[in-house]
């Protein structure tokens, strides 16, 4: 069964983004869409760090090593909300023979840990972006938050294509 995302969206959209999803839902790591913002090619949404995260879930903790948002787990996001913003702002469905990958970091800058706990305040924004019909390539910066402390900045690109191999 599907997970409800709360967002601005038809909810039957979100259930077929989620149900023909690249990735089993449980790897999509947003819990919450605040704002999907078509002219600005930009999303705030939130992930609550208490949820199921597998590589924070298996830390060695203690004083020196706090509990916290992996840096995989970091870069899943990413991905999630790029899958975003190729579903709502550019039409790419995955149940129409559209498939995508991240294919270039240019910058990922880890400033603080994203500790468990706290949410963590998702910020995405297109640089740019060049579509075709069968190939889509969007480079997007990221803000990572909690309690407004920036966790994470992202420069990262990537390329969505439809009915052809990845």
């Amino acid at each position: 069964m599907t997970r409800v995302i709360p967002g601005p969206y038809d909810p039957a959209d979100m259930s077929r983004f989620l149900d023909t999803f690249m990735y089993e839902e449980s790897a999509f790591l947003v819990d919450e869409v605040l704002s999907l913002d078509v002219e600005q090619r930009s999303i705030e949404a939130v992930l609550d760090t208490t949820r199921s995260l597998p590589f924070a879930e298996r830390q060695r903790t203690d004083s020196r090593h706090p509990a916290h948002v992996a840096a995989g787990e970091i870069l899943m996001v990413t991905g999630s909300l790029g899958c975003m913003h190729a579903w709502f702002f550019h039409g790419c469905r995955w149940d129409e023979g559209w498939a995508g990958f991240g294919n270039r970091i240019h910058r990922a800058d880890f400033k603080n840990l994203a500790r468990i706990g706290p949410p963590l305040a998702l910020e995405s924004r297109e640089i740019r972006a060049r579509a075709g019909p069968h190939r889509v390539v969007i480079r997007y910066e990221f803000r990572f938050s909690q309690e407004d402390i920036l966790v994470y900045v992202g420069d990262q690109t990537a390329m969505f294509m439809k009915d052809r191999h990845l």
